[in-house]
């Protein structure tokens, strides 16, 4: 008889196709952004506004939403966010005009910011310590593929439907999705009808205390987490180096049309490659931080990796940016986009690993931070196109903030006094042999 694949496996692999279905409902609106610009007449000043909303609410939910998933259980949350995210997706075919845009993707952004800290409240439940970078890795790269995918879609579905009905299409996906979450998962893996008990146990031992008695401890263990330097310097790269990524979700098919002149099929093919190659980073990233953990530690190992790759994304970026030939340029530009992601496995791990029993609301408030940076870059960015049409100055600045983020990662992963680990980890020192 075949051995049974872990549950746990299938539930990191649910979670990967559900973050392919959520970039994919993120990222179709930058390649309808032309489109959209021109039928309803909107200023670059209030295109990036239309971009920024969305980040704004996904932002201010994080932690709500992270809170809410620690304490009720990831089920019924995921369930209905993906619902209610691909109502709100199909509505954006709908809107009539720049108030009624701004409105359908602001709820739409606060919808969907439920998805990241409630898995990563489900990982805290699911996934042991000497596993985690890589499921988070695994995770995240299901948004790198649903991005990747969606440039070339959303250009065949818009050239034969329009941009309306693209959205229509692209929002009836959630039904299917939020009933295979509901179906499939459980919050506590022991009420798992197919886990066997040999993972069970191992899931128990793997991820420290059980979330009932971490759930006791909660209200104190926030009193400690707000005076954490780790969870302010973490808050810090999140902001630091997202202010550059989020031009690969907003700006760049229209960087790539209007400063670099490529046609629309081939600035679509272009705008699709960070996210290929986030794919292959986020999973490599993720083995890596997990192998190097068992090898060493996780200190030194998410520490390697996060400043390798911030490196590698400041420097290939002001690269790409000063590259005469255009698709050189752009080739560059999207392999910056690939290297950042090589530390965002380990960067969930860290943001689990500091909140212990609160991982969810960590994780939440680390995702806020990127999505605050997320609101300002393209925001700041159409305001400089409108007043100067200086596509380099906001890059620079992405490129310097990208720099910035490696000192922040140093502090995250600086040693810490033995005493802070204990009580940091919550079990994180009982990480041991792998599965």
């Amino acid at each position: 008889m075949a051995r049974q694949v872990p549950i746990r496996y299938s539930i990191v692999a649910l979670a990967l196709a559900i973050n392919m279905l959520c970039y994919t409902d993120r990222v179709c609106i930058a390649v309808a952004g032309p489109k959209i610009r021109g039928e309803f007449g909107f200023s670059a000043g209030q295109m990036g506004l239309v971009f920024s909303i969305f980040s704004l609410a996904y932002a201010a939910g994080q932690t709500p939403w992270g809170m809410l998933a620690d304490r009720w259980g990831a089920r019924g949350i995921i369930t209905a966010a993906i619902f209610s995210w691909s109502v709100f997706t199909a509505l954006t075919g709908a809107a009539c005009g720049f108030l009624s845009m701004l409105a359908i993707r602001f709820t739409f952004g606060a919808l969907e910011a439920a998805l990241s800290p409630s898995i990563a409240a489900a990982f805290t439940r699911w996934v042991p310590l000497s596993e985690r970078s890589t499921s988070f890795g695994a995770y995240l790269s299901g948004g790198r593929l649903g991005a990747a995918l969606t440039p070339p879609l959303a250009v065949f579905l818009m050239l034969r439907l329009g941009w309306r009905l693209m959205f229509a299409f692209f929002g009836a996906l959630g039904v299917a999705a939020a009933a295979a979450w509901f179906l499939w998962y459980r919050d506590q893996p022991a009420s798992h009808p197919r886990i066997g008990p040999e993972e069970r146990a191992w899931i128990r031992a793997g991820t420290g205390r059980p979330a009932e008695a971490a759930a006791a401890q909660e209200a104190s263990r926030w009193s400690e987490l707000l005076r954490s330097s780790r969870l302010w310097c973490l808050l810090g790269v999140a902001f630091a180096s997202t202010f550059l990524w989020q031009f690969y979700i907003t700006w760049f098919p229209t960087y790539l049309i209007e400063k670099r002149g490529l046609p629309l099929t081939e600035a679509a093919f272009f705008a699709g490659l960070p996210f290929l190659f986030g794919v292959a980073a986020t999973w490599v990233g993720g083995l890596a931080a997990d192998f190097l953990t068992r090898r060493f530690d996780a200190r030194r190992g998410r520490l390697f990796l996060g400043c390798t790759g911030l490196l590698l994304t400041g420097t290939l970026m002001a690269l790409g940016v000063f590259w005469p030939a255009a698709r050189v340029g752009a080739a560059l530009m999207a392999l910056a986009a690939g290297t950042a992601d090589l530390y965002l496995g380990a960067a969930w791990s860290a943001a689990v690993d500091i909140g212990g029993c609160s991982g969810g609301a960590v994780s939440g408030l680390m995702n806020a931070a990127s999505n605050f940076a997320g609101f300002a870059s393209p925001a700041l960015m159409g305001w400089v196109l409108q007043t100067s049409n200086n596509w380099n100055a906001v890059l620079w600045a992405g490129i310097a903030t990208t720099f910035a983020g490696v000192f922040l990662w140093m502090r995250v992963n600086a040693p810490q006094p033995e005493a802070e680990l204990a009580r940091a980890g919550e079990g994180a020192l009982r990480d041991a042999r792998p599965g």
